[in-house]
């Protein structure tokens, strides 16, 4: 799994490619710590390159969703791949995360320049 992290319009835009598993959990969550700080910027994780997701990966999004929440500040995924909506789905998972349909709509809703609160 690789990561990589920018900014765009004041959005912390995390991009994900390869498995998110148990094996690749641990890196990615300093990342996302490291990406959400204070809780200050949001942050959305770009899943488009993810072919794949496990349990532990669903634990690592439901733990950044925790804690965006609890510091006040949004979390978001954007542009799952079907195989992760899927398993998002059938885990009732997404109904608790944010979920956006591209990296794009995800900047404009949680962008404080004009997204939604």
């Amino acid at each position: 799994m690789k990561s990589t992290v920018a900014m765009h319009d004041g959005v912390t835009v995390v991009k994900v490619s390869g498995d998110l598993d148990v094996s690749d959990a641990l890196p990615l969550r300093e990342t996302l710590g490291l990406a959400q700080g204070e809780g200050a910027t949001p942050v959305l994780l770009d899943l488009a390159g993810v072919g794949f997701i496990d349990s532990a990966g669903i634990g690592l999004l439901v733990s950044a969703h925790r804690r965006a929440a609890g510091a006040g500040g949004q979390f978001a995924l954007a542009a799952l791949t079907p195989t992760v909506a899927r398993v998002l789905a059938l885990t009732r998972t997404d109904r608790m995360l944010t979920v956006l349909p591209t990296v794009e709509a995800g900047v404009s809703a949680l962008s404080p320049v004009g997204g939604v609160e």
